[in-house]
């Protein structure tokens, strides 16, 4: 077994919440481009997240992320690399880093993610 270094350096927040990714670019698998991918989160940072899912995507894969969360509910639409992948049984765990566009809402995730932190009980 390999160590493998912790490179996170925002507060990661543990949520189950089942969303879709939307494979916008790939390289290695031209044929995922345009299909959804049904996802159940592990957790969230402001800038990336960990999700699970039944296909394989490789590093490097760039998909659109649209997540609904947070009291009053919103939803966000997000773009996202895939940095890493590891599989489990038929899942594949998946990290990705959360990219700036004009197009999505990362500004927005970022200003509220604060409030997605439970209070300390």
């Amino acid at each position: 077994m390999v160590a493998v270094k912790e490179q996170r350096t925002e507060t990661r927040v543990d949520i189950n919440v089942r969303f879709f990714v939307h494979v916008h670019e790939s390289e290695d698998e031209p044929d995922m481009v345009g299909l959804s991918l049904e996802c159940k989160a592990i957790d969230f940072s402001p800038c990336g997240m960990q999700f699970l899912t039944n296909s394989i995507l490789s590093p490097g894969a760039l998909v659109n992320v649209s997540v609904g969360v947070g009291e009053p509910f919103s939803t966000y639409l997000l773009r996202a690399q895939v940095r890493w992948v590891r599989p489990k049984n038929d899942e594949y765990y998946m990290g990705v880093v959360l990219l700036a566009t004009d197009e999505t809402d990362l500004e927005q995730w970022v200003e509220i993610f604060p409030a997605l932190i439970p209070a300390p009980e």
